[in-house]
């Protein structure tokens, strides 16, 4: 799920199965449709909205990890969680195990990372990709 076709289309590329643009369908709608709905959701983007989103796209029993602070409050149905059996988990951080266990699932090949390496020159111009959505993936910077 994202707002931009070509994070999409890298998403397809990278071995999505399901894509939707939230900008021009529901993607709630459109994942309960096409899927079933999301074991889980992920949601890193700052915004109440993609929040809200997230709740929506998940089956009964899905789990619904949050990231990042967005402004403001962030109202749940009780009902419909405890009804849908629905996990809420926030995060701003993880701990070392939740590190060493994402560098170990990575191993395993099953992480498909989209990376660019920039001098730290370029630091300028990267800023500026990023904050106008033309970065693809991350960039690392080398301080060599």
């Amino acid at each position: 799920v994202d707002i931009d076709d070509s994070k999409l289309a890298l998403a397809k590329q990278l071995g999505a199965e399901v894509t939707v643009n939230a900008a021009k369908t529901d993607p709630a709608a459109f994942l309960r449709k096409e899927i079933g709905g999301a074991h889980g959701a992920l949601v890193t983007a700052v915004s109440v909205k993609a929040f809200e989103q997230a709740l929506g796209m998940v089956r009964r029993g899905g789990t619904v990890s949050l990231n990042g602070l967005p402004p403001g409050d962030f109202p749940l149905s009780i009902f419909n969680m405890v009804l849908n059996g629905i996990t809420v988990r926030g995060s701003i951080v993880g701990t070392r195990l939740d590190l060493q266990e994402s560098l170990d699932f990575a191993k395993l090949g099953a992480v498909k990372a989209h990376t660019a390496t920039a001098r730290l020159e370029e630091i300028n111009s990267v800023f500026d990709k990023m904050l106008a959505g033309d970065i693809d993936g991350r960039i690392v910077l080398d301080f060599s």
